[in-house]
């Protein structure tokens, strides 16, 4: 995917491609090792290492592998973190979800309008059929948040999360494009004008 990804903008958050202006705000936001607990990767050490994951981003969508964004506040355009589709197959029309927010802004219902513009943008424009999410064991908030999508725990995969040399368990929740349709809320969600959208 050649073209940058469009900005989709909600009622308190707007999503955009992540940039380098980014990279301080993520920086800190993942330097919590609260953030980071049911995530892949340890908190970064130093900003490059952030200012690197912003270029790889960037490979990974013209590869059309991963569409990341930037979850910003939509009054500051300040970055709260990031939301996107991973494991892109347009073979099978599926992908994964992932986000992870700065803690100051849970339970703020930030992520869940974050999670509706990115699963709106994977059925609508990227015309996917079936999102899921690996959602590691423990990680409650997660789930109940997926779970208010209307997304369906399918089962456990078994030791499929490793982390500082763990094995832990994940449950595997789905949504699909007729799910999604079915239950859409009318909200004020918008894919923005701007040149380059």
């Amino acid at each position: 995917m050649e073209r940058p990804l469009p900005v989709l903008v909600g009622r308190r958050v707007l999503l955009r491609e992540p940039e380098e202006t980014d990279a301080e705000a993520l920086f800190q936001h993942a330097s919590d090792p609260e953030v980071t607990r049911f995530l892949a990767f340890d908190p970064p050490s130093t900003i490059d290492e952030t200012l690197h994951f912003i270029v790889r981003c960037h490979e990974h969508r013209r590869q059309d592998h991963e569409h990341l964004f930037v979850i910003a506040d939509v009054a500051r355009d300040v970055a709260l973190g990031i939301t996107g589709l991973r494991h892109i197959d347009r073979e099978l029309s599926t992908a994964q979800i992932g986000t992870w927010l700065a803690r100051s802004w849970w339970g703020s219902g930030v992520n869940e309008e974050a999670k509706e513009l990115i699963l709106d943008y994977a059925f609508t424009t990227l015309k996917l059929h079936r999102i899921e999410a690996r959602i590691v064991e423990g990680n409650d908030r997660s789930e109940r948040a997926f779970e208010r999508l209307g997304a369906t725990c399918e089962g456990r995969l078994r030791e499929s999360f490793a982390k500082h040399g763990e094995f832990l368990d994940s449950h595997l929740y789905a949504i699909l494009a007729g799910e999604w349709q079915s239950r859409r809320r009318p909200r004020s969600a918008r894919a923005d004008d701007r040149p380059g959208a």
